[in-house]
C-alpha cells in the first residue's frame, strides 16, 4: 500500500469543516462574553467604591 498516494486522496468530510467553522465562530463570541463580564465586574466595583 502506498500511503503517500492514499493521503493525497484524503479530503475531510464537509461536516467536520462546517463544525470547525461553528466552533471557531463561537470561540470569538465566548471571548467577547468573558471580556464583557470582566468589564461589568470592574465597573460594578468602581461604583461601589464611590
Amino acid at each position: 500500500m502506498n500511503f503517500e498516494a492514499e493521503l493525497s486522496k484524503f479530503k475531510p468530510s464537509l461536516d467536520i469543516v462546517d463544525t470547525e467553522d461553528v466552533i471557531y465562530a463561537n470561540k470569538t463570541d465566548d471571548v467577547v462574553d468573558v471580556l464583557k463580564e470582566i468589564l461589568n465586574d470592574s465597573n460594578n466595583k468602581k461604583t461601589r467604591r464611590d
